[in-house]
This record gives structure tokens, sequence and C-alpha cells, in this order.
């Protein structure tokens, strides 16, 4: 039986690190994506999306959710109520009700798609006017991304997820969608080949050069223990999105397997590589993952 759980009042301290857009000099220029549509074509430039910062603390809080079954006040208009449904076993799954972001669309002129489409599904689920972006992120492969690193040399292969940096990604999916709210999450295709935005001698750092594409994450999967064992997921690569599961692995990387049942763009390996939070959801926890080059993981 489905329960339903209303949000509640109480802080959290989890927040840790702020978006800093204005502070170049605790950036690693990983800071825009050139994200590439599901059909395999080059998009125009999206917005700014600041990776690898040297971000200070903050003090931001948010309110989370009581435990199932438990009463609450509700939030302003835009998020929305969280149903927790037993698994067989143990552990639940646990989603939002009534998530319905945009799907793929074929207008011509559609040069931002799945990163805009990704961040209004996300929209739906937040107070008016609240950016869904703006309270920093993570990423998650930690390789080197400079012009002799293996993941631009051989962008065709799975990187190697940093454990740290994926339990901050958990931890904050589950506060967010706890809290009523979808995540725009990004993710990489290790078949793919092609690099969105690499460096070159006169840009050695490049901007994004492994995420290929970008979703809505909508829900979380728990074992008895409680542990998050997988996520879900709405993909705008297809019109009227489709649902897609990843898979947390004992390594923490968190994969969506390739679908051989779909001959559309769903159908390739999904590696989750970043998830960004929304404003006043900064990451405040004790983790603290720096990736190769010793640069910090969290903004």
């Amino acid at each position: 039986m489905n329960e339903i759980t209303p949000r509640g009042g109480l802080p959290l301290d989890l927040p840790r690190k702020e978006r800093d857009l204005e502070a170049p000099k605790f950036q690693l220029a990983l800071n825009e994506s050139d994200a590439r549509r599901p059909d395999g074509q080059r998009q125009g430039p999206v917005r700014p999306q600041s990776q690898f910062f040297y971000a200070d603390p903050n003090g931001a809080g948010s309110n989370g959710v009581g435990a199932p079954g438990t009463s609450g006040t509700a939030h302003a208009t835009g998020t929305k109520q969280v149903v927790h449904t037993p698994k067989g076993g143990g552990g639940e799954m646990v989603k939002l009700k009534d998530f319905k972001p945009p799907g793929w669309e074929n207008a011509a002129g559609n040069s931002e798609a799945c990163y805009r489409l990704a961040c209004s599904g996300a929209s739906q689920t937040a107070p008016a006017g609240q950016s869904v972006t703006g309270g920093g992120g993570v990423i998650l492969y930690d390789d080197k991304t400079g012009l002799g690193s293996e993941i631009i040399k051989n962008p065709a292969q799975r990187f190697k997820t940093d454990k740290d940096a994926s339990a901050v990604a958990l931890e904050q999916i589950k506060r967010h969608i706890d809290d009523g709210r979808a995540v725009v999450a990004g993710v990489s295709e290790p078949a793919n080949s092609k690099i969105v935005d690499g460096p070159t001698k006169d840009k050695p750092q490049g901007k994004q050069p492994v995420t290929d594409h970008f979703v809505a994450v909508y829900g979380y999967e728990t074992d008895a223990s409680g542990k998050i064992v997988g996520l879900y997921a709405k993909d705008n690569a297809v019109g009227g999105t489709a649902d897609i599961h990843f898979v947390v692995g004992a390594d923490g990387s968190i994969t969506k397997p390739q679908d051989t049942s779909r001959t559309d763009y769903i159908k390739n390996e999904y590696q989750l590589s970043e998830v960004k939070f929304h404003q006043g959801f900064g990451y405040t926890g004790k983790l603290q993952p720096t990736n190769d080059d010793g640069k910090n993981m969290v903004w």
C-alpha cells in the first residue's frame, strides 16, 4: 500500500557548498556544457554549468520530511507529494507523485533541448522563481580533464566514479526527493566517442568532456537497510519522456544499463556524471571529494 509523505518543517544540516559564479579564481574551467542533442547532433551552448569549484562553505538550510505516515506542513506551490511504496523483502521505492516533465521537442530551432527540458521538468517541483541549478552541484568522475588525460584521449569508455562524490550525489538526491523536488542530472554514454567540448591547445582545460545528456531524477530505491540502491529518472530524449532506472554499484558507480529492447536514444548505457542542486540546497556535509588534479568535486 502506498504512503504519501507530507513535507514537514524539520531543518536538515546537510548542505555545504554554494555555487559562486562570480569567483573565477575558485573555478577550474570546466564551466559550461555544450550539450548534445539526443539524435547525436551538437547543440548550442546551454546555461553556464560551473564545475570543480573551490567553494566556501555556506549556511544554507532547508526543510526536510518526516517519516512516512507522519504529519507536516506542505511546502509552497511547486513541490510534489512524495509516495513511499514498500518492496517485497524490505526497502522501498520513493517517488514524486504526478511528476510529468516535458519530453523531446521536434520543433525547429531546438538548440538547447535536453538540458533545458530537464531544467523545465525540475522547475515544476520548486516554488516559482527558485533556481533548480543555483545551489551548486557535484561531479562524479575523478579523472583529470586536460589534454593528456585518459578520458580525453579515449572518451568512449566508462569513467571511474569517485565513491565520496557518489555518496554526496545520493545524499543530495534523497534530500531533494524527500522535500518533493526533482533533480537535474547529467549522464555520460560510455559507447559515445564524441567529446562534447573537450580541451584544445587554445583552451587546454576545455569545458565539458564527459556529460552527453541531461535527465530529471525524481525518485530513489532503498534496500532493507535503508541504503539507496537505485534511482528513477524521466528521460526527455523521447516525446512524453520515458522512465529509466539507475543501479548504484558497490564502487559508487550509478549506471543505467543498456536497454536492447529499445531502438531509440534511450537504448544507450548511461553513467551518472553530475548532479545539480536547487537554490538553498547546497551541500554542507563532511565529505570533500577531490579529483585527480586535487580539485574539489563539489561546488
